[in-house]
């Protein structure tokens, strides 16, 4: 079946779709009753009768620490009508005790959000909540390394599911491998599509690519495609990983009158089947004893360095401090590490990155936190060590990872910049240490100001109108100057205009789809694939998604990974409205728009950022 036959197909099913959609958001939490050390895992379902549905959005939660731990879709037509669910997982860490609110959530479209959610957060230590039915104690006949194959002869295709350890510790790396086999008699046609597992009660990071291979079962070649992907259990207990899907089309033979042959090969009918894996059954447990008293729960091999921007510094002047924290494991969990009690000096808030590599299926990399600080007092200031307490499964022991001390050496600073920058006194002064202001500054009166001083202030007294020759003259430079870089450099030209020229194009759509709502699909498209093409500098003609991902990847500045997974959802949805009889309902077709209008806004922002 070739890409026109599956983009006709699509589009009688979108031409017999409702014009409106309804859309509705559901929250559920795991737990409402726990610790503070503990964990909620919170579930926003997203459903509604269309292709694609709008991301919740998050209200400010100042109760809780907020990840996000991926999410699941699901696509159903029936009759003609098409029906998406995505389900959102969110891990909640309590910052606080008592009784807390998960606010509503709310979606676009929706007729009404969510409702609270009120959860009981005790101390650590005290009696433990109620544990979600995953956290039941589980026997050593539930830990399952991988999905059984079924008993007798193998079938021509199946999905079988496992992971390198049934046993592992709180974040400690889970990988889950999911194959699609598939044997020359499976009679396959078209694409496949991957439905990945609920995994609930994991953080998630894909390991790509997608691999391809050959196997033998039971003396039969079988081809496979393989997903991995790295879990971190964020709770103790037993843990059960949800069969995977994938949805393939196989051909059916029909009834030939004329017999086998010619025109038996053509009598088929596609089926859309549904393969599952079995679960699999994960035991975790809680980090062992004998952890130190600032551990967080790293769980891997780290090593961490400190530097300041400079050592030599006067007092009230600022230093950034950077401190960073590398290695193996799930470096996003790693919290900021707590500032050194000085009282000579001030910290501000800090700024943190994080940076995830993989390296032969270990998930790694690294995580950057950035403060800056202002001594108060001149003088030799030593800035201690930061410590990273963590758990190494390969020694199967507690480890440290810390930052050297840094010496800095304050000069007294000038006295004039005192009262700007002091902001509190020191109480007690240390041997060798002086303090640099403690004094009220006072101002100047017009009787100190120089003659230099006096003349300007008479020049400006003469009124604007001699600023006017000085304006016209620096504009018209500043023109010349934009319009000889312009046609120096006509691609960077055609890349800063991207937007400007897809936005005048689909400014006709609205008005086109109530008289041609064919021709107004076919502008989306078109308007579409015209900036993707001018950001990479490329012929529109031609292009095609799987060319333009890699194009926007290469890019210095490259799109995010969730802006680049919504662009191929609304390119194809793009692609299918181009061949739909008449594009599809008038409604339809101005949302659609509305949508492409949206997200060529972020990859804007992204791509110039």
């Amino acid at each position: 079946m070739n890409k026109f036959s599956v983009a006709l197909a699509a589009a009688l099913l979108l031409a017999s779709a409702r014009a409106g959609a309804d859309v509705s958001v559901q929250a559920d939490a795991d737990r409402t009753s726990l610790t503070s050390a503990d964990q909620i895992v919170l579930t926003v379902t997203v459903s509604g009768d269309q292709a694609s549905v709008p991301e919740p959005k998050l209200p400010p939660m100042e109760d809780f620490s907020v990840y996000d731990s991926g999410r699941s879709q699901s696509i159903s037509i029936v009759n003609g009508r098409i029906a998406s669910q995505v389900a959102y997982t969110y891990v909640l860490s309590p910052r606080k005790t008592g009784r807390l609110t998960i606010p509503p959530i709310s979606v676009d479209g929706a007729s009404r959000p969510t409702a609270p959610i009120a959860v009981v957060v005790s101390a650590a230590g005290s009696a433990p909540a109620a544990a979600p039915p995953a956290d039941q104690p589980s026997s050593d006949d539930d830990q399952p390394q991988a999905a059984p194959r079924p008993r007798g002869a193998a079938p021509a295709a199946m999905v079988v599911a496992s992971v390198d350890r049934p046993h592992a510790l709180v974040n400690q790396q889970i990988t889950l491998t999911v194959r699609f086999l598939y044997s020359q008699d499976a009679r396959l046609v078209g694409n496949q599509q991957y439905e990945a597992p609920d995994l609930t009660g994991f953080l998630t990071e894909n390991l790509p690519p997608v691999r391809n291979g050959t196997t033998m079962i039971d003396g039969r070649p079988y081809a496979y495609s393989e997903i991995k992907t790295a879990l971190f259990a964020i709770q103790p207990g037993r843990l059960v990983i949800a069969p995977a899907t994938v949805h393939a089309q196989v051909l059916r033979p029909e009834s030939d009158p004329f017999g086998s042959g010619f025109f038996g090969s053509l009598l088929t009918a596609p089926q859309t089947v549904a393969l599952h894996s079995d679960p699999v059954v994960v035991r975790v447990d809680a980090p062992p004893a004998g952890k130190p008293a600032d551990f967080t729960g790293v769980v891997g091999r780290l090593s961490a360095k400190a530097a300041a921007d400079r050592t030599a510094v006067k007092a009230g002047e600022a230093v950034t401090l950077t401190v960073t924290v590398s290695g193996e494991g799930n470096m996003k969990s790693i919290p900021e590490p707590p500032k050194p009690n000085l009282s000579s000096a001030r910290f501000f808030d800090t700024e943190s990155s994080a940076q995830t590599t993989t390296v032969g299926d270990r998930v790694g990399g690294s995580k950057t936190f950035r403060t800056v600080l202002v001594p108060r007092v001149s003088g030799d200031m030593t800035i201690p060590s930061f410590r990273f307490p963590y758990f190494d499964p390969a020694r199967r022991a507690y480890a440290l990872a810390q930052t050297a001390p840094i010496t800095l050496h304050v000069a007294p600073g000038d006295a004039s910049a005192a009262a700007a920058t002091a902001t509190a006194p020191v109480s007690e002064a240390a041997p060798g240490v002086t303090a640099f202001g403690d004094d009220i500054r006072y101002l100047k009166t017009d009787s100190d100001a120089h003659r230099p001083s006096r003349a300007l202030a008479a020049f400006a007294d003469l009124g604007p109108w001699h600023a006017v020759p000085f304006l016209v003259l620096g504009a018209a430079a500043l023109a010349d100057w934009r319009r000889r870089a312009a046609d120096a450099d006509p691609q960077g030209r055609r890349f800063r205009d991207a937007r400007r020229k897809a936005e005048e194009r689909l400014k006709a759509v609205p008005a086109l789809a109530e008289t041609d709502p064919g021709g107004a699909a076919a502008r989306v498209d078109e308007a579409l694939a015209a900036f993707v093409a001018d950001k990479l500098g490329v012929p529109a003609a031609g292009l095609t998604w799987k060319t333009a991902r890699e194009g926007l990847r290469s890019l210095r500045r490259a799109p995010s990974d969730a802006a680049l997974e919504r662009l191929g959802s609304v390119w194809e949805e793009a692609d299918l409205r181009r061949f739909a009889p008449g594009g599809g309902a008038p409604d339809e077709v101005r949302r659609f728009a509305e949508e492409v209008v949206t997200l060529i806004k972020q990859l804007d922002q992204e791509i110039a950022r």
